[in-house]
């Protein structure tokens, strides 16, 4: 150990750039950890409190059912089954059907979201996009509609339109209701097509007291990491559910977001391999430059009687030393960036078109680091170990010296 801080002290220069190769890797790990988890966090947040929630029960899918969801006829006995379990920390009922919308001699087809307007908020940002009229209120006869929708059938707040719905278990029904409120919705194609009725409108509509879904979400779940949390509850849901219902999660509800984040992941490591690979390089070509100009010494140390393990261990040492300073200053240069970043208030999204877009679908428009400390383990531990491994090869090297011929070649 004395041995191999002496060197090091010796060779200011090339340690220094050593550990910038071990720490630079580390830090840049560390923040973009940070990065990811931001971005991972917001769109788990979007995908579970825009629609899906952590999870739905629903009835088995049926085939030649089309794009309806099959009808749950008693949504109330799933509702005192999740009022016993722990965990839960909201839940909803929603009837969601396919249907076609007309006013006068124009129509589009359209997908209802029938809901109990005073719980929706945690999956529904629509309440707060509408831009005339108002929201609905539990109990009322009405329709929240997208100004695309309204601009394709002419109509506005207080007009009439009709709904004319054909569900494959309750067949066809039609119902005359007015605008109560229009939204200005994200994309176009939500705005043309999703609109919010209350459960008591759409159950009229479809003619049955039933609904598709009931909606839940889980508590204490911040992103998904949280997983873990969401099947505690839901296997204990499963076992009290009768044959004919089920339960998705988001991910099966939502498979795009979950794609997205599987995405990331594989992207990560092949970041990370190549900041470790590069720095695996610079530890490599330091070190074996240091045999090399050492080579008098170390013939030496092994021609007085030292073991060529006890010359692995030195060269080891050095690079140990190294890599375990180098890592933990990058660490903790990366823990305090995203520290930084989150005292100011984190990165806001450049333009003000953007920001507004994130805005509208549930995003924020603020990105917020964040890194969870086994993150920075593994970070520092990982390039550790990239370290000390680049180094076997010149401690080998340095092994494998023969006294007489390593005088020579100095000499």
């Amino acid at each position: 150990m004395k041995a191999a801080i002496r060197h090091l002290k010796r060779n200011r220069g090339r340690t220094i750039l050593t550990l910038l190769a071990v720490l630079i890797p580390v830090y840049f790990l560390v923040f973009m950890f940070g990065f990811s988890n931001s971005i991972v966090s917001d769109m788990f947040e979007t995908a579970t409190r825009i629609d899906t929630g952590h999870f739905q029960v629903r009835h088995i899918e049926r085939r030649g059912m089309g794009s309806a969801i099959p009808l749950m006829q008693d949504s109330e006995s799933v509702l005192a089954a999740l009022d016993e379990i722990d965990g839960v920390e909201w839940r909803t009922v929603r009837l969601d059907m396919p249907a076609l919308a007309s006013a006068a001699d124009r129509s589009q087809t359209i997908y209802i979201q029938g809901v109990v307007p005073e719980e929706i908020a945690p999956i529904s940002s629509i309440g707060d996009l509408v831009v005339e009229g108002t929201y609905l209120r539990n109990g009322q006869n009405g329709a929240v509609i997208g100004e695309e929708l309204a601009d394709l059938l002419n109509v506005g707040v207080g007009d009439e339109m009709a709904l004319l719905c054909a569900h494959p278990e309750t067949g066809l029904g039609v119902l005359k209701v007015p605008v109560v409120g229009i939204y200005q919705a994200p994309i176009s194609a939500m705005g043309r097509t999703i609109i919010h009725t209350t459960l008591t409108t759409a159950r009229q509509l479809a003619r049955s007291p039933a609904a598709t879904a009931v909606v839940v979400r889980v508590d204490d779940v911040e992103g998904p990491w949280d997983v873990g949390k969401i099947e505690a509850v839901t296997a204990q849901l499963t076992g009290s559910l009768p044959d004919e219902l089920e339960v998705l999660d988001w991910r099966e509800l939502a498979p795009q977001v979950s794609g997205y984040m599987r995405i990331l992941q594989p992207a990560m490591i092949i970041f990370a391999a190549v900041f470790f690979g590069l720095g695996a390089l610079v530890v490599l070509n330091t070190l074996y430059l240091s045999v090399m100009e050492r080579t008098r010494e170390l013939g030496l140390i092994i021609s007085l009687g030292a073991s060529r393990w006890r010359v692995i261990r030195m060269i080891l040492t050095e690079a140990g030393l190294i890599a375990v300073i180098g890592a933990v200053y990058g660490a903790l240069i990366g823990v305090a960036l995203v520290w930084i970043v989150e005292a100011f208030g984190g990165i806001p999204l450049p333009g003000a078109d953007l920001a507004d877009y994130m805005k509208v679908v549930g995003m924020s428009p603020v990105l917020h680091m964040m890194i969870s400390w086994p993150q920075v383990v593994v970070s520092a531990v990982t390039m550790v170990g990239v370290a000390i491994l680049a180094a076997w090869f010149p401690a080998y090297r340095a092994s494998k010296l023969e006294p007489v011929e390593a005088m020579r070649y100095v000499e």
